[in-house]
């Protein structure tokens, strides 16, 4: 005795196990494909999302490119410029007799370095002078420290 069943189609509400998994593998199918149309949209949207920031990121990167190529430009003639003033210094300088050594002054570092033996034996007095100072302090130290 079986029972007729209802005529078949995707609003099948049988009981039957051909039915019914028929109607689980139909479901199925539907999530799936709601499933790939959602992360086709999600993935479609981030594409945009990520397509925007590169845009934005390369225009910044322009404008950043821009700006640096004008800092190093203004950099360069400023450069240029204090070489041009050093060098126009550098020439000024040369050019000035002031400062090279006038006859006088060459005459007097002659003068004294021509006195140099004189110069060597008041050093060397100087020196033995020096020694025998140190030499009679210390004793003397030495003295109290004796004493102590």
């Amino acid at each position: 005795s079986r029972r007729a069943c209802p005529p078949r189609g995707p609003a099948c509400i049988c009981l039957r196990p051909s039915h019914t998994d028929r109607a689980a593998r139909m479901s199925a199918r539907l999530i799936a494909g709601v499933a790939l149309v959602g992360l086709a949209v999600g993935v479609l949207s981030a594409d945009q999302e990520a397509y925007a920031r590169l845009k934005a990121f390369e225009a910044e990167f322009a404008r950043f490119k821009k700006e640096t190529a004008l800092e190093m430009q203004h950099l360069e003639d400023e450069s240029a410029q204090k070489e041009a003033t050093m060098l126009e210094r550098i020439q000024r300088l040369e050019a000035t007799e002031h400062r090279r050594l006038d006859a006088t002054q060459q005459a007097q570092i002659n003068s004294n370095t021509d006195n140099w033996t004189a110069n060597a034996a008041a050093i060397a007095d100087l020196q033995s002078a020096t020694n025998h100072t140190w030499l009679l302090l210390c004793g003397a130290l030495v003295m109290f420290m004796q004493a102590g």
